[in-house]
């Protein structure tokens, strides 16, 4: 139940980032700042986890909601101030979630930690600074990427395991892949992410003109 609970709330705020961001853009920022929270909490719990630290649900629980909260909060109260911090912080742990394989090849764990989060530091920074001094179109863009990212993150597993496990799996291969190549969970992610941000780029644009 808690699970349906939490998805319903991730695809809620993520829409209302992607569609609306611009303008509720304090509020998406609090959004923002609630996910790079829950982000944060994970991969720590993640790292110590790898340390030898054992971690049972309600300490997970309790961790994870006092990032999330905590950084919400937070960002919402700063606004601006806190929009490098939370972009710098979201592009980090997503870069390393989405292209820690870039890496892969070095052997050394910790330093394909450290090198892996500080390129995605270094990418999120600059980010948020073009975001911080461009306004409207890149904090449209943002957002909208944000949201879609969050919805991705939901749905894509959901739409795989249909595709996946129904008759129209190879159907789909074939017409958008050929026949030489598979289906995979992180296609099906790029094409929600993509479909979602250009959409709620779109809208956003539309909207905010009015």
């Amino acid at each position: 139940m808690s699970d349906i609970f939490i998805t319903e709330i991730a695809v809620i705020a993520g829409c209302l980032m992607c569609f609306s961001g611009y303008k509720l853009f304090r509020l998406s920022l609090g959004i923002a700042g609630g996910v790079a929270g829950f982000v944060l909490g994970r991969f720590l719990i993640n790292l110590t986890s790898e340390l030898g630290i054992e971690w049972n649900g309600i300490a997970k629980t309790v961790i994870l909601v006092l990032f999330t909260v905590g950084l919400g909060i937070l960002a919402f109260k700063l606004y601006m101030k806190a929009l490098i911090a939370v972009t710098t912080l979201i592009c980090a742990f997503w870069f390393y979630d989405d292209f820690n394989f870039l890496f892969e090849r070095m052997t050394n764990n910790a330093l394909r930690i450290v090198v892996t989060l500080g390129a995605g530091l270094f990418a999120g920074f600059l980010i948020g600074v073009i975001v911080y001094y461009a306004q409207k179109w890149t904090i449209s863009l943002f957002t909208a990427f944000v949201g879609a990212r969050v919805i991705s993150g939901v749905l894509a597993p959901v739409l795989w395991s249909a595709v996946s496990t129904g008759e129209y799996a190879g159907i789909v291969e074939k017409n958008m892949l050929g026949d030489g190549v598979g289906m995979s969970l992180s296609l099906v992610r790029v094409l929600v992410l993509v479909a979602f941000c250009a959409a709620g780029f779109a809208i956003q644009l539309k909207t905010a003109k009015k």
